[in-house]
């Protein structure tokens, strides 16, 4: 008898993630829409996540650490159904999360993206969400990342989104060489650049762990910044990227311009810009020697 292939694809990207996968698999048994498959890509873990994934009945492909954009590709790949979903290890999404993924793809989008919210935690917990990372926090998408009246954006976010499968293959999907940061800017450049357009779906919630120790959230932003400068090399300028953070960082000043988060929030707010562009040049320098 000939199996039957699933309507969604739920990729989901792991190094080391025992601490935090069973979350989205809890979350994922809950979903309303039941017609999915989990695959799971152990990118190298050297901890419990293969373990973890097959008892909750995900399909697993282990490889050598590449990194997520390679990780991603290769959930991609060997992914059955049409449709994929992704989502981040460190993620949880709401009931209705593939419902909505479904319901936006089946009317017609190539290219869905999502809404993240970030769990309330400490007060510097609270204040690194409020700039707006990962994909628009506690500041909101639709401030980080200009939404048309239609609801269509210029940005996908790489840890909630969905698509169809052949319109994102035939691009090439996530480019590989960009290990570090930024391959779901590259990927939403690409998009667009092929006349493909990036539905936001306010209703596709899926749930981020908070950030609340500021010395991970330093090592998080010096990475970043070491991304950037691979990601400049694949661009050739980062000027656009630099206006689009002045527009959400008067955004974020005008949010909170009467709360007492904003002077802890500003402070912030340096300190990663300083750590990124310490990260830029240290790979700028190692890449050129």
């Amino acid at each position: 008898m000939k199996e039957t292939k699933p309507k969604i694809s739920v990729v989901i990207c792991a190094y080391n993630a025992a601490h935090c996968i069973q979350g989205i698999f809890n979350s994922l048994k809950l979903q309303t829409f039941k017609d999915f498959e989990i695959v799971v890509v152990n990118d190298g873990s050297i901890d419990e996540t293969e373990e973890i994934a097959l008892t909750n009945g995900a399909r697993v492909i282990s490889t050598k650490h590449q990194g997520l954009s390679a990780a991603r590709n290769e959930g991609i790949n060997n992914s059955r159904a049409e449709i994929v979903a992704i989502i981040d290890a460190d993620c949880y999404a709401r009931y209705d999360w593939l419902e909505e993924i479904y319901n936006e793809i089946s009317a017609g989008e190539a290219v869905v993206t999502g809404n993240t919210r970030i769990p309330k935690s400490t007060v510097l917990g609270n204040c690194i969400s409020g700039l707006g990372y990962p994909g628009g926090a506690h500041l909101g998408f639709e401030k980080m990342w200009p939404v048309d009246k239609n609801s269509y954006t210029n940005h996908l976010a790489g840890g909630n989104c969905a698509f169809r499968k052949k319109a994102i293959t035939k691009l090439g999907a996530f480019n590989k060489d960009l290990t570090i940061t930024a391959d779901d800017v590259y990927l939403s450049m690409k998009l667009l650049n092929n006349g493909l357009k990036i539905k936001y779906a306010p209703k596709m919630i899926m749930y981020h762990l908070p950030r609340k120790n500021l010395k991970t959230f330093v090592s998080w932003h010096y990475t970043r910044g070491k991304g950037s400068y691979l990601f400049k090399n694949k661009v050739g300028s980062l000027r656009n990227f630099y206006r689009l953070r002045l527009w959400s960082t008067k955004n974020m000043i005008k949010k909170y311009w009467n709360d007492p988060k904003l002077i802890v929030i500003i402070f912030l707010l340096i300190v990663s810009f300083a750590a990124q562009k310490i990260g830029y040049i240290i790979q700028a320098h190692s890449t050129d020697n």
